[in-house]
């Protein structure tokens, strides 16, 4: 932790190194085995991509529930509690998927667990963000959430190469090893972080009035709804992007992996140079841009022929990912109360959530659809891109610029 802190600047609360290294551990485990569930679906049990998308859509709507939950409870029982109860337990649903998968291989099944798996892991997200907003100070807390997306793209290099070979020997394998990862991550906060709220900012009640409340907002809502269209894009990822690199291009499933560790090195690298770069920009124009870039990336998929201009595409799509997340995150946390950020933040992965669940039904009925016209379906899946781009840039007239910068003043109470 040393090397890091001296590497990026450092200075950060212990426990942010503790959450990066399990940031490490956790999408390890979780990037064996999401890359290559579509092409399990699809390959080895004969699924349509329609149908798996509707499975993913409905394991991503029942985990934007469990962001909301999270986010409220969170604010209520504590960030630590909540993020090992939800590792904790969705290390037990791998291990049930794995046995599945080993003796009855029934699509049904799997999918209910799949759903299982989400909501579970869903609870983690919030809780996790807003203790990095507890931790740092605003003037850090950009850097803060890149060096936390170094955390995860970390694990997303590691993670598919391990798949890509894993698989040979057996989808259930993939899903032993994750759960492994996912119980090591609850024991590592379990033992060596402390919680990060203050107990005089911990709410005791609750009320669905006051979580409609949050509606007031209006730039907060506004910011919200315009993300569904960006990280319906943005789940492509996982679905479409992975299943059309395999079926229609005609890569083989390891070399796949080789495009998702691509995306992991380059925000490695760049995260944290290019976070120090947008920090002199406003947010809103930020995540604009990095719109733009998913949209560019996405549709030169529509004339990719082998592996090399794939992973010219992944290259572009991943600028969009170091640009967009952080600086996501950094307004959320401008915007929300010291008070309500586990609000403040559930109620973003809801709507983040409904965008990924959206996605890849979006995504695979565009390719039943469009499969043999490949500028349709990428151009299809683009314009969702722009449109969320337009809309961060009409935000950007009606936010306030202390709250849309990088180090503005904590919101009032």
């Amino acid at each position: 932790m040393t090397f890091w802190s001296s590497a990026f600047g450092g200075h950060f609360d212990r426990r942010l190194w503790v959450l990066f290294v399990g940031r490490i551990i956790s999408a390890t485990g979780f990037s064996i085995v999401m890359p290559f569930l579509s092409i399990y679906f699809h390959s080895s049990l004969g699924i349509s991509m329609t149908s798996i998308g509707l499975v993913f859509l409905i394991s991503s709507v029942a985990g934007a529930m469990g962001q909301l939950i999270g986010g409220e409870i969170a604010d209520r029982f504590g960030r630590r509690n909540v993020m090992i109860a939800s590792m904790g337990s969705r290390a037990m649903v791998f291990v049930l998927i794995s046995v599945v998968i080993a003796s009855t291989g029934s699509f049904l099944l799997i999918a209910l667990l799949v759903v299982c798996s989400n909501i579970l892991g869903s609870l983690f997200e919030p809780a996790s963000n807003a203790m990095v907003a507890d931790l740092c100070e605003p003037s850090r807390r950009l850097e803060a959430y890149g060096l936390l997306r170094i955390g995860q793209n970390l694990g997303w290099t590691m993670g598919p190469l391990l798949g890509g070979l894993l698989a040979i020997m057996g989808y259930s394998s993939l899903f032993l090893l994750t759960a492994m990862t996912s119980a090591i991550v609850a024991f590592i906060i379990l033992f060596m972080v402390s919680e990060s709220i203050r107990s005089s900012f911990r709410r005791n009640d609750y009320s669905v009035s006051d979580l409609l409340g949050i509606r007031k907002d209006r730039n907060f809502a506004a910011f919200c709804f315009i993300s569904v269209l960006l990280f319906l894009v943005v789940a492509q990822m996982s679905s479409v992007y992975s299943v059309y690199s395999q079926s229609v291009v005609g890569i083989h499933v390891y070399e796949v992996g080789y495009l998702y560790a691509i995306n992991g090195i380059m925000v490695v690298f760049l995260q944290m140079p290019v976070a120090r770069f947008i920090a002199r920009y406003r947010m809103t124009t930020a995540i604009a841009w990095g719109a733009v870039l998913y949209a560019i990336g996405y549709f030169a998929v529509a004339f990719s022929y082998d592996f090399f201009t794939l992973a010219i595409c992944m290259v572009v799509i991943s600028m969009g990912e170091i640009v967009t997340s952080p600086s996501s995150m950094n307004l959320v946390a401008n915007m929300s109360p010291e008070n309500e950020r586990g609000r403040y933040m559930g109620v973003f992965g809801l709507f983040q959530s409904f965008g990924w669940s959206m996605g890849p039904f979006v995504g695979g009925v565009f390719m039943d659809a469009f499969v043999k016209v490949p500028y349709l379906l990428w151009g299809g899946i683009s314009m969702f891109a722009l449109a969320s781009a337009v809309g961060y840039l009409a935000l950007r007239k009606q936010m306030p610029e202390e709250k849309d910068r990088v180090g503005m003043k904590p919101v009032k109470t």
